[in-house]
C-alpha cells in the first residue's frame, strides 16, 4: 500500500470513529491534528461532565493486529494529552461501520471504568 493511500485510509477511518461518536452523542468529539513524538491520540473532544479529565482515543484500521505496539502508543499519548482514560479503536477489516469494531484497553483502565460503573467494590 501507497503511504499516501495508507494516510488517506487511516483519515478516512478516523473520520468515520468521530461520526460516529458525534451520532452517539459526544457533539464536542473531531480529529486531533497530528503532533509527531507529542501526540495526544485521534480524538479530541471527549472529556468527563465536569471537564476534569479528557479521554484519549488511538484510532487504527487493523488489516494486522499489532496490540502491543498500540497500547505502547495509548500510554505515550495519554501521558502526552494528560488522560486518565484512554482506548484504541480498532476497525476490523471488512467492517466500516464502527459499532462493529473492536475497543483495546489495558486492564487496569477497564477495571477502573467497572469500579466507576458500580459494577466492581
Amino acid at each position: 500500500m501507497k503511504p499516501s493511500t495508507a494516510k488517506a485510509k487511516g483519515a478516512e477511518t478516523e473520520i468515520s470513529y468521530v461520526n460516529w461518536l458525534i451520532e452517539k452523542g459526544l457533539v464536542n468529539a473531531e480529529r486531533r491534528h497530528l503532533s509527531g513524538q507529542h501526540d495526544k491520540g485521534d480524538i479530541a473532544g471527549w472529556c468527563a461532565a465536569d471537564g476534569s479529565w479528557n479521554v484519549c482515543v488511538e484510532v487504527k484500521n487493523g488489516g494486522s493486529l499489532n496490540i502491543p505496539k498500540w497500547l505502547r502508543e495509548l500510554e505515550t499519548e495519554m501521558k502526552n494529552a494528560g488522560s486518565v482514560m484512554g482506548h484504541v479503536a480498532v476497525r476490523p477489516k471488512g467492517k466500516p461501520n464502527p459499532k462493529d469494531w473492536w475497543v483495546i484497553m489495558p486492564a487496569e483502565l477497564h477495571m477502573q471504568l467497572m469500579k466507576e460503573a458500580g459494577y466492581w467494590p
